[in-house]
């Protein structure tokens, strides 16, 4: 048994340059470090990124957080030929008339309302009533800009003069708006900024009533509308002080194809744990939801939102749990590479052990043949002194035990062809029998 592992040793070098090449170029791991866009530092995108990095780190997964002005940054940034970024954060309403292209979904996280407060002093029943107003919706490159033009241009206010529009965001904006630079403001985001807290307060402020939530859900499918309910934002300074429709898209992760579909899991795990105990608007476990918005669900995503974690990463680490199911779907092409190999291996050995015997045989004939032809008499003390030394020669050949019967033979092969020449040596002439006589 020994001998034939040893000499089918090729095959353990064959199967782990194969493995490896599966490994490698069929479904190679998953990196261990990822670069997350987010938003604005100290913004609500930015401040979850930093949660999730330090909860994905107990896992052994790095998460690089990369800085931007906002979603808009975030979709181009994943839509870059190259580059670092693979995942990001989104808010949905932003790619409504645009193909997905390679870009796709890994979940929603949480409402993200569109606030518009107005001065109290104006009657604001519809976005319509803004015309001719001057309005703050934020910087180029940012969502609140983004999902506040949607709802512009729908109520055919398109035009630069229909609205002036501020670059104006976050405090900036809150202020203007107080200070009477402005009529409007536009903000999207989580509740929790101070400002937008502030100018809740604000007796001089009102947040814009969404009345017909209807006709927004059937034109603007990626938004959602919600009703925030009486004191649901302050129950102690009764924030709102009536119930108050608005429109809200909802956070997303979009990936590219430069995000490992491997890490789909162990990510939407980490957020499920992030965000098990809901929010304001949130309820409890109601987020990640495999909620399609702009783009489409990963079959990985997919996945995890019907049937939870994968199997192997109920019971081990990830990194394990990994390994383990990349050795499962390696499995069948592997097996239709080693059959054949083993296949091949017990006919070969035969071979190979049969030929250390069979390649003397060569020598005999070549011997048998100079007996017969005569040209044997002036070298018979040399081919003599040859045949012994290949007689010690073949006793150190190592063979099975079952092939030992083979190299038996040689052996009497070889000292038939040894008397045969001391026959011709002792007579002086060449047999005609092949088999000399009085041997």
């Amino acid at each position: 048994m020994w001998h034939f592992v040893r000499s089918n040793a090729w095959l353990v070098g064959i199967v782990a340059v194969a493995t490896a090449g599966l490994f490698l170029l069929v479904d190679p791991a998953p990196p261990q470090t990822i670069t997350l866009a987010t938003g604005v530092e100290g913004g609500a995108y930015h401040r979850f990124g930093e949660r999730l990095a330090e909860r994905l780190a107990d896992e052994g997964l790095t998460v690089r957080l990369q800085p931007t002005r906002g979603s808009v940054e975030n979709l181009e940034l994943l839509r870059a030929e190259s580059g670092p970024v693979s995942i990001a954060l989104v808010q949905s309403g932003l790619a409504v008339h645009e193909e997905p292209g390679e870009l796709r979904l890994l979940g929603s996280l949480f409402y993200e309302p569109l606030w518009i407060f107005h001065r109290a002093d104006m009657r604001i029943e519809s976005p319509l009533d803004l015309r001719g107003r001057r309005v703050a919706i934020g910087p180029q490159g940012s969502g609140t800009r983004a999902v506040a033009t949607l709802v512009l241009e729908a109520h055919g206010l398109g035009r630069e003069s229909d609205v002036v529009t501020s670059d104006a965001s976050g405090g900036a904006a809150a202020d203007a708006l107080r200070s009477g630079e402005v009529d409007a403001a536009c903000f999207v985001g989580a509740p929790g900024p101070a400002y937008i807290d502030a100018l809740l307060r604000d007796p001089q402020v009102r947040l814009f009533n969404l009345r017909r939530q209807a006709a927004f859900k059937a034109n603007f499918p990626q938004l959602t509308t919600l009703t925030i309910g009486q004191g649901q934002l302050n129950l102690a300074t009764d924030l709102p002080a009536q119930d108050t429709g608005v429109l809200a898209s909802v956070a997303t992760f979009v990936v590219n194809d430069r995000f490992h579909p491997g890490l789909t899991p162990l990510v939407l795990d980490a957020v499920r744990d992030l965000l098990r105990n809901g929010g304001v608007l949130e309820r409890p476990g109601e987020f990640p939801l495999a909620r399609p918005g702009d783009f489409p669900l990963t079959r990985e995503a997919e996945h995890f939102h019907r049937y939870g974690l994968p199997f192997m990463m109920r019971y081990l680490p990830f990194w394990a749990a990994s390994l383990i199911d990349r050795l499962i779907i390696l499995v069948i092409p592997m097996l239709a590479l080693l059959i054949p190999l083993f296949r091949t291996a017990p006919p070969l050995y035969r071979w190979r052990t049969r030929r250390k015997i069979f390649r003397w045989y060569k020598h005999l004939r070549e011997y048998d043949q100079r007996i017969r032809s005569g040209a044997v008499h002036d070298t018979i003390e040399e081919d003599v002194r040859r045949l012994h030394e290949l007689q010690d020669e073949i006793l150190r050949v190592q063979v099975p035990l079952s092939y030992s019967d083979e190299l038996y033979d040689l052996h009497l092969h070889i000292d038939w062809v040894i008397r045969r020449l001391e026959w011709v040596k002792q007579q002086g002439r060449t047999p005609d029998d092949p088999e000399p006589r009085g041997a």
